[in-house]
């Protein structure tokens, strides 16, 4: 009877001790080094009995600052074996140093490392022996290390980042080469084209594809596109049917989470239509430096997320007059402000609604707003994953030009339907 009750008392105290010790990404746990293998694989003394479980991602620092990150490939209730990586200071990495051990579970883990959290290595490594680590390390702490100390206080990276301005500080933070090229490797290409296109205001019919390419990086995002059009369309001034092709391209990049709920973003736009003789636009030009995105809530960047955005833009939109012969342009600031909702609608089915909303301020009136050149565009698509990513889209798009409304004398309201086939993969 008393062996059992030693044993629920220990299974009581071992899972009391992982609830409450589990390692969170606010935890800072001491943690010694007590053997060391070749390809940077550390063996340290924390184990299950302090929330350590295979799998997890840390990050080691010591009072200079950051030193290495590390991936958990084995562990027992007292110790547990890291392989190690993104070392930035090796010489600061000793037996005789106690450091921090600081969760980064949230933070991906490279691609060329992942194969680490899927290979079974329990049976590959001797156990420790801890008393005999014990004494090497009281051996070590009797000498002087002085070659783990900085040169001086002025070289460590906790110096350099006190004495940082804010505005510093944000820059180190949010321009990372190292979150620059994992997220920049994570990319997708997509080819897409619509067999049917039906719009209200001309009765046209169009044929249209194009290419993305894009990421969902952590730190960085980014879309480039370019589509083609290829329009049958009917001049309502003639009644004459002509055939237009228009081009446009985009790119999108986002700063991801420069603060807890907000983004940086910049934007790029060019586009160039004809139909019949007829250029709207002849180069319509949009450059937006920077913007700022808040994430109203994102559970997946991709599929499930809102959030609401403004940018400014600067606009140079050139045009024909009504008759085709001349060409007009007008320059001045685009504000835009743009709300997203993307959700799933069943289980294969996802949805990405977008409201936006342009007024623009005239450059040869002194940047006043012009309330007879406002663009409102609302959009809805559903996205149907048909397997092995090919994918049915149907877009729903309206729009609202006050422009052209007032040089052509035609409505401001348009409508398109589009049927569309898209296929992805990874890059």
């Amino acid at each position: 009877m008393g062996y059992y009750l030693k044993s629920i008392c220990f299974l009581s105290s071992l899972i009391y001790a992982s609830m409450t010790f589990a390692l969170e990404s606010t935890d800072r746990i001491e943690v010694n080094i007590l053997k060391a293998y070749n390809q940077n694989i550390l063996v340290l003394d924390r184990g299950i009995e302090d929330g350590i479980f295979r799998k997890d991602h840390i990050k080691i620092v010591s009072r200079d600052g950051f030193i290495a990150r590390g991936i958990c490939l084995k562990t027992s209730m007292s110790q547990s074996h890291w392989k190690i990586y993104r070392v930035t200071r090796p010489e600061l990495v000793s037996k005789d140093v106690t450091y921090n051990m600081l969760s980064i579970n949230q933070s991906q883990i490279p691609r060329d490392l992942k194969r680490f959290t899927t290979i079974d290595l329990e049976n590959y490594f001797a156990k420790n022996d801890k008393s005999k680590n014990q004494k090497i390390i009281e051996l070590q702490q009797e000498r002087i290390a002085k070659f783990d100390l900085p040169e001086s206080v002025s070289d460590t990276e906790s110096f350099k980042t006190e004495n940082q301005s804010d505005f510093a500080q944000f820059i180190d933070r949010n321009t990372s080469q190292e979150d620059l090229s994992r997220d920049l490797s994570n990319a997708k290409i997509e080819f897409f084209a619509s067999p049917i296109t039906w719009q209200t205001r001309d009765w046209e019919e169009q044929e249209h594809y194009g290419i993305r390419i894009s990421n969902f990086g952590l730190k960085y995002q980014y879309q480039i596109q370019a589509i083609e059009k290829r329009i049958e369309y009917q001049d309502p001034y003639s009644e004459i049917t002509y055939r237009s092709k228009s081009t446009f391209y985009d790119a999108d990049l986002q700063i991801n989470r420069v603060s807890k709920n907000s983004s940086l973003i910049s934007h790029a736009h060019y586009h160039r239509e004809k139909i019949g003789q007829i250029y709207y636009p002849h180069r319509d030009i949009q450059l937006g430096v920077m913007g700022w995105r808040y994430h109203i809530y994102e559970e997946n960047p991709e599929n499930k997320f809102a959030d609401i955005s403004y940018i400014p833009i600067f606009n140079s939109f050139e045009y024909s007059t009504r008759d085709g012969e001349n060409i007009e342009e007008i320059l001045g600031i685009r504000h835009q402000i743009q709300f997203r909702v993307s959700s799933y609608f069943t289980e294969n089915v996802t949805n990405q609604t977008t409201l936006t909303y342009s007024p623009f301020m005239n450059a040869e009136d002194n940047y006043t707003l012009d309330p007879d050149n406002v663009l409102s565009l609302a959009s809805t698509r559903f996205s149907w994953d048909l397997k092995n990513n090919f994918f049915f889209d149907y877009s729903l798009e309206y729009e609202k030009d006050l422009f052209r409304s007032n040089v052509y004398g035609i409505k401001a309201e348009n409508t398109t339907q589009t049927v569309q086939l898209r296929y992805l993969w990874d890059i």
